[in-house]
């Protein structure tokens, strides 16, 4: 069984609870930066109580600018651009990656997801306003693209691998391989146990990577 969505993402005119403001373009935006987000990292990234956020995510769902997809009691319900699907599979590790960026931005750091890079990887125009020729050529130049990237106060980039289980020995070796021949400055792994981080690190320690990166256990 899929996630469970909006049956409708668009209600008439006299229905809707409130009018578009800028902020909920902004909201807009930022979720199609994304595979999806939950409330609670909107009210992160934009510094909003709970029922302002909550009526936020309803006028947007009013317009038809946002879907929810809920799939499990124990997860929150995430929001989705309008048109865009989530395969069940990916929906924590989509959560995960929406609770950095959210918490990592609103902390000022810059980051890029992972739709920015796809699609600047497949011609269009992904990567934020203002991103350098170095910032471009770093992140296109490795075959690997990270669930997240992070600049970094040096002027370099880190690359980021959320890793919620195993996924074999060989997969992760040709991650492994594919970053030792890029340009990132650090490479980190989030982990949510010690089993996992430790396998990891076993790797990165045998293939000589630990000098550039790293292993976190937890988020």
């Amino acid at each position: 069984m899929g996630p469970r969505t909006d049956t409708a993402s668009w209600v008439p005119p006299a229905k809707r609870r409130g009018q578009l403001t800028e902020r909920d373009l902004k909201i807009a935006e930022w979720l199609d930066r994304l595979t999806g987000a939950s409330r609670q990292n909107i009210q992160t990234r934009f510094g909003l109580g709970q029922s302002q956020a909550y009526w936020r995510l309803q006028v947007l769902r009013d317009f038809g600018m946002v879907t929810a997809h809920r799939l499990l009691v124990e997860l929150p319900t995430l929001f989705l651009p309008a048109g865009r699907t989530l395969r069940p599979a990916s929906f924590e590790h989509s959560l995960r990656v929406a609770t950095l960026i959210a918490q990592t931005e609103a902390e000022g750091r810059q980051m890029i997801t992972e739709v920015e890079l796809r699609r600047e990887r497949a011609g269009e125009e992904g990567f934020p306003e203002g991103t350098s020729d170095r910032t471009r050529a770093v992140a296109l130049g490795c075959r690997r693209i990270p669930d997240a990237i992070e600049a970094l106060a040096s002027g370099g980039l880190r690359a980021i691998e959320i890793e919620l289980s195993s996924k074999g020995a060989t997969r992760r070796e040709q991650i492994l391989g594919h970053y030792a021949a890029s340009k990132y400055e650090q490479v980190t792994w989030l982990v949510p146990n010690d089993r996992l981080a430790s396998l990891i690190e076993r790797e990165i320690d045998r293939l000589g990577l630990a000098r550039f990166m790293e292993v976190r256990n937890g988020w």
